[in-house]
């Protein structure tokens, strides 16, 4: 019997380990707009009751409380949008008159990295290959903007989707909860709440954990850009800070251009500190990433490490997100089948 109850355990576990990856693999796009919904929900359902205790009738709470944290979130964005848009309409006035007026000193530069070229073995540099090199460059871009606008209706949709969905879910929240609780296994049905409830709780501990990672590595970069001295260290260190929440990115995107500008142009010890400043910041988030992402999730930092990397492995740099919240799914289904009436006795 204890054998029967084993093997049962572990053909589950393999059943979910397949149907997870199923999901994220090719049915989560089919579903995102209710996963959306959702989580919509699950950030508007404390302003509804709140509006509702205030004497405003379901519908009423419900619709204004979307509204409002709707335009809250689309306001931060436009003043982030704008911020930026103001920023690169300044740099495109003074970038002319800074190559007008420093050609001496562009010419000395481009001699520093044919230098530091034949340092390295690689030869002179050819201008007009690395020119085409970064017109190529600028193309992908260009060509990767142009689809995020062509995507921006089907974004729309998903949009208006999720949020007619989250209103529904809101507004009904008694009958979703029981269609949802009727359609689980018998053996189940007392614990669904309780499951849902760590699956959510597990993913916002996540989202709050990469945020809080976020703020210590532009906080980490700016202040180790102030030690050495370098300029624009609080502007280097929000950006840093923003280049994280992009996977694999961060700090290396800004600091290591940086320190290589640095070195073609023969200043290698500013070089050097930018490099320690950027070894610094990557081991002190290697280090805080696992325990934080856990406290956050209720996981053991070796789960979050191994769930990061599996995910990674499996799903690229979607895998930072997949990997976590997965294991998190798993680790609420595991407490519910630990705690169900129906499992197997220990033997004694």
């Amino acid at each position: 019997m204890l054998k029967s109850g084993y093997w049962q355990q572990v053909a589950t576990w393999i059943g979910l380990t397949i149907s997870a990856y199923v999901f994220w693999r090719w049915m989560v796009w089919y579903v995102l707009p209710f996963v959306l919904a959702l989580v919509l929900a699950f950030l508007v359902s404390p302003v509804a009751k709140r509006l509702r205790r205030w004497g405003l009738g379901p519908t009423v709470s419900v619709l204004t409380a979307l509204i409002a944290v709707l335009a809250g979130a689309f306001s931060m964005c436009a003043a982030v949008i704008t911020l930026l848009a103001a920023e690169l309409v300044e740099i495109s006035h003074r970038l002319p008159d800074y190559l007008k007026a420093r050609p001496l000193e562009i010419g000395r530069y481009l001699s520093e990295w044919n230098r530091l070229r034949l340092r390295l073995g690689l030869g002179r540099a050819n201008l007009a290959a690395e020119i085409g090199a970064l017109y190529r460059v600028m193309a992908i871009t260009a060509r990767g903007l142009a689809h995020s606008l062509v995507q921006l209706p089907e974004f729309g949709l998903i949009l208006l989707v999720s949020t007619l969905a989250a209103f529904f879910v809101l507004r009904d929240e008694h009958l979703v909860r029981r269609v949802v609780t009727g359609l689980s296994p018998p053996s189940w049905r007392d614990r669904v709440g309780t499951v849902s409830l760590a699956m959510v709780n597990g993913f916002f501990g996540y989202v709050r954990a990469e945020f809080s990672l976020v703020a210590l590595t532009g906080l980490a970069t700016m202040g180790g850009l102030l030690v050495i001295g370098a300029p624009y260290a609080v502007l280097i260190g929000l950006t840093a800070g923003l280049l994280d929440l992009v996977p694999f990115m961060g700090p290396t995107m800004v600091l290591v251009p940086w320190a290589v500008g640095a070195l073609a142009t023969g200043d290698g010890a500013m070089a050097l500190h930018l490099l320690a400043v950027l070894a610094v910041v990557a081991g002190v988030r290697q280090i805080v990433e696992p325990r934080l992402v856990g406290q956050g999730t209720g996981l053991h930092p070796l789960v979050v490490l191994f769930s990061l990397y599996m995910g990674v492995r499996l799903f690229g740099a979607d895998g930072v997100l997949v990997g976590p919240v997965t294991a998190v799914m798993f680790k609420a289904i595991a407490e519910a089948m630990a705690n169900a009436d129906d499992l197997p006795p220990k033997a004694s």
